[in-house]
């Protein structure tokens, strides 16, 4: 029997089990029962309780979570809870991120620009994270949950698609992670619940991003922290790659994913000569690859492989070409919604885009600040 038949049988099995490169076989995680205490119904933010059907090695692989206030039950399918149905609006992101699931993580490509950039962001240190309950809001396939985790924190990563999936089968070796499938919208926990939430690349793609800050906001512990990264409405939208995006996304949204794909395939094809020139030129390089409808130019330093480099442009573009919603915002109103929802924001960070912290306020401090 092949690796191959043996892998295709394996993914098949109702015990979850992935191959790794080296053809050994490891099981993945499942929901741990220390997750059920920060679970709460979305719907009435009740207690959930387990009906487990399937439990291995102590963790629970298919089972139900049962609300005891409205009477909702929210299965556990593959390990992981789901309180949406379906991928929603969200049905690219789950696409691409099973599609190229190890590309973004430092630990696959060999660079640190995730982890540069979630501080870059942030500013966060690990002492800020190590010891902390996180969220992560959009975790796709866990580029950024990978650094939280290896700061120390304990992680919930929450996505509305099948990105968990691929989120959940990346971090698998570490201890601390917890994956959950659901709504921006309607958010499975009690509020005040974590030390630290972030979302970053999220939010301007919900369908009301206002709305979205609002509900992940309130699941801030008072003094705890908050980190957002969402798209700027600036003049840059009506040039370059970002103005490419905006003129043909009209047209693009309207197409399958299959035909965004190919289409993202296309362009990254008829612009590679371009890419590779400006790879190796510096400044003028970078200016280059920013007026070209295919998003490179962020990647130009980047110590990637050629063909990791040709991968992350081909996912990026079709990222750019694909989701269902884009709605930029501007520094002052996403710094206006926060004031609003009771927080205390840090001076703009330099990292582009909007790049937001701030602080819940409130007169108690959490535990280990």
């Amino acid at each position: 029997m092949t690796l191959g038949s043996l892998q295709a049988i394996v993914a098949s099995s109702t015990w979850q089990l992935i191959v790794l490169r080296s053809g050994r076989f490891v099981a993945q995680p499942l929901m741990k029962h220390t997750l059920l205490p920060w679970l709460a119904c979305p719907t009435c933010h009740a207690a959930l309780k387990e009906e487990t059907r399937v439990e291995r090695d102590g963790e629970i692989e298919e089972g139900s979570l049962l609300c005891g206030g409205c009477g909702a039950v929210f299965p556990i399918t593959e390990g992981i809870p789901r309180f949406v149905a379906s991928d929603e609006y969200a049905s690219s992101f789950g696409h691409q991120w099973n599609r190229y699931a190890e590309l973004q993580l430092d630990s696959r490509n060999g660079t640190r620009f995730s982890e540069e950039r979630f501080r870059s962001i942030t500013e966060w240190t690990r002492e800020d994270l190590c010891g902390k309950l996180v969220l992560d809001v959009g975790c796709g396939s866990g580029r950024f949950a990978e650094i939280a985790l290896a700061d120390g924190a304990e992680v919930i990563a929450l996505d509305l698609s099948r990105a968990v999936d691929a989120c959940r089968r990346n971090l698998r070796a570490h201890p601390k992670l917890h994956v959950i499938q659901a709504s921006i919208y309607d958010l499975p926990f009690r509020d005040g619940l974590f030390d630290v939430v972030y979302s970053i690349g999220v939010i301007q793609h919900t369908p009301d991003p206002h709305q979205a800050v609002q509900r992940i906001a309130a699941k801030v512990a008072l003094n705890g922290r908050i980190g957002l990264w969402i798209y700027e409405l600036s003049w840059k939208a009506l040039v370059g790659t970002v103005g490419f995006k905006y003129l043909l996304r009209p047209m693009t949204r309207r197409c399958s994913i299959s035909t965004i794909e190919r289409w993202a395939a296309f362009l990254e094809r008829l612009c590679r000569p371009i890419t590779r020139w400006g790879r190796r030129h510096g400044l003028l390089g970078k200016i280059a690859m920013r007026m070209l409808p295919v998003s490179c130019a962020h990647l130009q330093s980047i110590p990637l492989s050629e063909t990791d480099f040709q991968e992350w442009v081909r996912l990026d573009t079709f990222d750019m070409y694909s989701p269902a919603h884009d709605h930029p915002q501007t520094f002052r109103r996403v710094r206006g919604w926060l004031v609003d929802a009771g927080f205390r924001p840090d001076p703009r960070h330099p990292h582009g885009g909007i790049s937001i912290t701030a602080t819940r306020l409130g007169e108690r401090a959490v535990e280990n600040p």
